[in-house]
């Protein structure tokens, strides 16, 4: 027994335990024992695995618990984290993706089982992020190669889980300065290269602005420059022949593409190679921001995967026209997400040459450039927009759609996309180099290009009103409408003829046309909201409505029920071409 003045009356025996040690050589298990004079005994350190820290504890945005760990590159001797899914440690997908990043696992299983033992007990326990999207991630832009470009507050505390099998494409090559110079330089006065750049700039402020997915479709002859366009944009990023993406693919591949590019620029060159159908898909898919719902294994669905991404496009036709080239339709809301701008101008995609003999040679400059100058303005970007307030970017945004005529809700929904891409581009003037208005200027340039071609009337609008043109163009004259009192003889009978009662119209030549309504509902139409467009044809002035007010359709004796047309052409392009 001890006397109560003994020192060592104060402290409980400690007993000696086995424990990890982590060096630069390695990852130690040290067992211990206690001989028969109760001396601890070492014994000699287990090599486990290269070196291997534990730097905190990570979690998902679907709860997922993670290790978060630290070593250095064997060949790089660069400093390296990664987070480790507690769930994986201890099984055959943990050590291989150890090896996988060049680390030496042991082999055992007694050696293996004290690493795992390890990887899920030991080290510190710091909170960390851990996420699969790049983009804005706890106020930190993390590219898609995982690198997070932040302050290092932010920095240290997420960690990118995602797919960085494009990590060698998000590299820098050359100076921001080289870039200004041998790049953006040459944008301006050339309204479709700010478009491509100001579009890349733009993906960034998708989240800050909470503004919704899209992007725009670039369309002209081949070799026009587009692709050109594309690049420059791509060159914001990285290695633009490296990031560019092609219209071929599937459906769940280009919802990968776009989660992969999460809160940056995805562009698709070349549509014509793509079947109509995953155009169509693509539209709705990716622009909208959801992958489609998917069953998992263990019953139950999958975890949905979301993203904000800005799409750049090219091809020969615009969109609307390619797709009914092949039969198929393109509706409203894929307009809305991606609306078609022409290319063509007087040299190619530009206005302006800069000193160069054509438009090739200047095409050739920019691709050879962007191959050699890349990656630095995002850097650059991303660092400036978290020292930027929220209210700076809306005033920017907002200073935009002030120069616009007034439009309606589709019309106004795509001038906001090009708000954002003028925004960005006067945001990043000492980015770009570009002096102050010159990316309004060319995107406001491209705004009024495409308003020249859509009008700011709604795009179902103009296509209800677009198909009656169409179909009167070809048959108003023809004998598919019979004269009023003679009886139809064409097989393809549409109706009748006759000139119009109004006295003031019929001394201008102008005839009531009476349609059957299945040609209307079913040839014209094609299967469209017949009630909604007769409302649509009647308030172009086009579509006459009888007096009673009830229906649309006329009754003439012995001969059925019609809709009446004043004229073969809508009344505002009476007396045009």
């Amino acid at each position: 027994m001890k006397a109560a003045n003994d020192p060592a009356a104060d402290f409980e025996p400690v007993a000696a335990r086995p424990y990890f040690e982590c060096k630069s050589s390695g990852v130690y298990y040290i067992h211990t024992e206690t001989d028969k004079d109760g001396r601890i005994i070492e014994k000699p350190p287990l090599r486990l695995s290269d070196g291997l820290e534990l730097i905190g504890r990570g979690i998902d945005a679907n709860g997922g618990h993670y290790r978060v760990i630290r070593w250095r590159d064997a060949l790089t001797r660069q400093s390296k984290t990664a987070a480790l899914a507690m769930a994986d440690i201890g099984t055959p997908p943990c050590w291989q993706r150890l090896q996988g990043y060049g680390l030496t696992v042991m082999s055992g299983r007694r050696k293996r089982e004290l690493l795992a033992d390890y990887l899920q007990t030991d080290g510190k326990t710091t909170p960390y992020t851990v996420t699969s999207k790049a983009g804005w991630q706890s106020g930190a832009y993390i590219l898609p190669s995982g690198e997070i470009l932040s302050d290092g507050l932010k920095a240290s505390r997420v960690i990118y889980n995602g797919d960085t099998s494009q990590a060698p494409a998000y590299t820098q090559s050359g100076t921001l300065q080289d870039w200004q110079q041998h790049i953006a330089r040459y944008a301006a006065g050339n309204s479709r290269l700010l478009l491509a750049i100001g579009t890349a700039l733009a993906a960034p402020l998708l989240h800050l602005l909470d503004e919704q997915n899209g992007g725009f479709h670039i369309y002209g002859d081949s070799s026009d420059g587009k692709t050109t366009a594309a690049l420059v944009g791509l060159s914001v990023y990285g290695s633009p022949n490296a990031l560019k993406a092609a219209w071929r693919g599937t459906d769940l591949g280009f919802s990968n593409l776009a989660l992969a590019r999460n809160d940056g620029l995805l562009v698709l060159d070349e549509i014509g190679e793509a079947h109509p159908r995953t155009v169509s898909k693509t539209a709705y898919s990716v622009i909208n921001g959801k992958s489609k719902t998917q069953g998992a294994k263990d019953g139950g669905n999958r975890e949905g995967q979301e993203w904000r991404v800005l799409l750049f496009s090219t091809g020969e036709y615009a969109l609307k026209n390619y797709m009914e080239r092949a039969g198929e339709t393109w509706e409203a809301g894929q307009n809305v997400r991606l609306p078609s701008i022409p290319a063509a101008t007087l040299h190619g995609i530009y206005e302006n040459l800069h000193g160069f003999p054509n438009g090739a040679a200047l095409s050739d400059h920019l691709k050879a450039a962007a191959q050699q100058y890349h990656g630095t303005a995002i850097r650059a970007w991303a660092a400036k927009l978290q020292t930027l307030s929220a209210d700076t970017i809306r005033a920017a945004f907002a200073a935009f759609l002030a120069t616009l005529p007034e439009l309606n809700g589709q019309a106004y929904r795509i001038a906001r996309r090009f708000a954002l891409a003028a925004a960005a581009l006067e945001l990043a003037a000492d980015i770009t180099g570009l002096p102050a208005g010159i990316g309004t200027a060319g995107i406001k340039q491209c705004f009024d290009d495409w308003l020249a071609v859509n009008g700011t009337g709604k795009y179902e609008d103009n296509e209800i009103i677009k198909r009656m043109a169409d179909f009167m163009n070809r048959f108003a004259d023809s004998p598919r409408f019979a004269q009023w009192n003679d009886p139809y003889t064409d097989r393809n009978h549409a109706g009748y003829r006759r000139p119009s009662p109004d006295a003031a119209l019929n001394a201008a030549g102008i005839d009531e046309f009476w349609i059957i309504p299945p040609v209307l509902a079913d040839e014209i139409l094609n299967g469209a909201d017949i009630f909604k467009a007769c409302i649509v044809l009647h308030k172009s002035g086009w579509l006459i409505r009888p007096e009673n007010g009830r229906g649309w359709k006329f009754q003439r004796k012995n001969k059925g029920r019609f809709y009446v047309f004043q004229g073969a052409e809508p009344p505002e392009t009476d007396g045009q071409e």
